[in-house]
């Protein structure tokens, strides 16, 4: 009893003092799940607080897998699946060539660095060749760095997509090393139907599995607390069916979550909470057990040559594959693939590829994980503690806007339920202004106003100052639309140009009939335009709905997109200067 007491204390410890230093990295700019690691590496068994000795390959690689399962399946709720189809194809030509381009020149310099032979070098590549899914969620979801669409969706679909390629790779080239030692084949036939029942097996499983999540959650009624339980069972049966016939369950098991989270429905609102705090404790519990694992004395002899690796990673090899694949096929600017290239984020992922080698007995197998170890160091450190100032540098940084203080169902209906917002007034624009001054969308409607905490009934005539809180009620497409107002950044009186124009254009109509209607400037190659290409070529890459460009007195705003087009266009004509 007292080793069971004990063993609760050490996680009620951990737990607890890894959710303050969340609260320290936001302070200090630091990746949270860098000091996650730390912990983790504090608690080892060469550590200076708790020195557990743990070096359990197999149990760490068991935890890992289901802990990037839970984190991938909540990364695939909250993605709509229109971002998903505007950037599935860049994302997947990253996640499968980008990252072999990525894995076969950072094989190259491990081939000079370490002088082994040439399979166990570009092992080194391919276990560090994707992007982290963890990393990459955590640090632009939950360290408050808001991108615009066009960069932030590409490089969250590339993360949750590119495992497949990564294990492919990494099984290929552990085949290849085994069978080089035991003088034995390796059939190229077998290695081909394995990478297309990766992405094949997964995609349809996870399909499959998460239409029957989706429906089976619309016509159960059960405790609220159980949906989640409900889905993720679904989600862990999807993923071990996939994975055991050779597919990717953890491209799986994210689409599996997308397909759940696109159904707005109350069930879903009641598993997102639920799912958020699962998926922290998930991250805390993977960096902490990677943290244990390592132990530092065993990690300095390839420090100096982990650095080098992970140089040439983040300098070289991630931007050419960036570049590569992207650029002449995509229109993204120069300095958004420069963006793209930076947030190749390595996690956990490549520490939990780094064990495969040690449980398959490959030669030099605790090199690949402290070789990894190093770059994911590396990565966290560098990359992602400069995310927001070189999202700043680059221009693809988007300043948040306000979020309601609350918002729950009301209860009506199941499907498409109405909402009820609640926002803090904290900008001077909304001083002594009455309501019926205000420009709410046209289909909500003000419930309450608290003032000192104190309910007052509102009318047309209340007005508002700092402090007061403001309860709307309406459906969740009208969310963003009141973050803007709140936000301050616009006239409370005025409707917003992010909804509303002076006039709406089809992105169908032709780049000679707009000139000509409404004296717009246009060059001869873009003639033959539609104003759809020409909106989208001047903003770059993939446009979102509130995106704006402004032509000597003339101002275009992005009002609606459908997949990678955009569809309806505001008009508005400026005051010459």
């Amino acid at each position: 009893m007292d080793t069971l007491n004990y063993s609760i204390l050490i996680i009620g410890l951990l737990l607890s003092v890894s959710i303050f230093a969340s609260r320290i990295s936001s302070i200090m700019g630091l990746p949270v799940l860098l000091l996650f690691l730390g912990i983790g590496m504090l608690c080892g068994s060469e550590g200076i607080i708790l020195k557990i000795a743990f070096n359990n390959y197999d149990l760490s690689f068991m935890i890992a897998n289901i802990a990037l399962a839970v984190i991938l399946f909540s990364g695939g709720c909250q993605t709509s699946l229109s971002t998903f189809r505007n950037v599935a194809v860049q994302s997947v030509v990253l996640s499968t060539v980008g990252v072999l381009i990525t894995s076969a020149i950072v094989g190259g310099a491990a081939y000079y660095l370490f002088k082994l032979p040439f399979y166990q070098c570009m092992l080194v590549g391919a276990i560090v060749g994707s992007t982290d899914a963890g990393a990459v969620f955590s640090l632009l979801g939950n360290n408050g760095v808001t991108l615009k669409n066009k960069v932030e969706s590409p490089l969250q679909i590339e993360s949750a997509t590119n495992d497949p390629m990564a294990i492919f790779l990494t099984m290929t080239l552990i085949s290849l090393i085994r069978a080089e030692n035991t003088g034995t084949a390796v059939s190229i036939l077998d290695a081909v139907v394995f990478f297309v029942k990766q992405f094949a097996f997964g995609t349809g499983f996870g399909i499959i599995f998460g239409l029957l999540a989706r429906y089976l959650i619309s016509i159960i009624s059960i405790p609220t607390g159980l949906y989640t339980l409900l889905v993720i069972g679904i989600a862990f049966t999807g993923f071990a069916i996939t994975a055991s016939l050779d597919g990717s369950g953890f491209l799986a098991i994210f689409i599996i979550g997308m397909c759940i989270g696109n159904r707005k429905n109350r069930q879903v609102n009641y598993i997102l909470p639920v799912l958020d705090g699962l998926t922290w404790l998930s991250q805390i519990g993977l960096f902490l057990i990677l943290g244990l694992l390592v132990t530092p004395s065993s990690l300095m002899p390839y420090m100096g040559t982990g650095i080098i690796i992970a140089l040439v990673l983040t300098f070289i090899a991630r931007p050419v594959a960036v570049f590569l694949c992207l650029k002449p096929f995509f229109t993204y600017s120069t300095a958004d693939l420069a963006f793209i290239s930076w947030v190749g984020l390595r996690g956990s992922v490549p520490i939990v590829l780094a064990i495969y080698p040690i449980m398959f007995s490959v030669p030099y197998g605790e090199m690949y994980f402290n070789v990894a170890f190093v770059i994911v160091i590396f990565s966290l450190l560098v990359q992602g503690a400069s995310i927001l100032p070189m999202a700043k540098v680059f221009r693809v940084y988007a300043p948040s806007t306000l979020a309601p203080i609350s918002k729950g169902d009301i209860g009506i209906s199941i499907d498409d339920d109405y909402q009820i917002f609640s926002y803090e007034i904290l900008h001077n624009k909304f001083q002594d202004i009455p309501l019926r001054d205000i420009k709410f969308p046209s289909k909500t409607q003000v419930a309450a106003v608290f003032k000192k905490g104190q309910m007052v009934k509102p009318s047309g005539s209340t007005t508002l100052r700092k402090g007061d809180v403001v309860s709307i009620i309406g459906h969740n497409e009208d969310e963003e639309f009141l973050n803007f107002i709140f936000n301050g950044n616009a006239d409370v009186r005025k409707t917003p140009h992010f909804y509303h124009g002076d006039i709406i254009l089809d992105g169908k109509l032709k780049m000679t009939e707009v000139s000509r209607d409404y004296s717009l400037i246009i060059t001869t190659l873009e003639k033959p335009l539609t104003l759809n290409e020409f909106l989208s070529y001047q903003l770059g890459g993939f446009p979102a709905v509130g995106d704006r460009l402004t032509i000597i007195d003339i101002r275009l705003y992005v009002k609606e997109t459908q997949e990678d087009k955009i569809t309806k266009i505001g008009y508005e004509k400026l005051d010459s200067i």
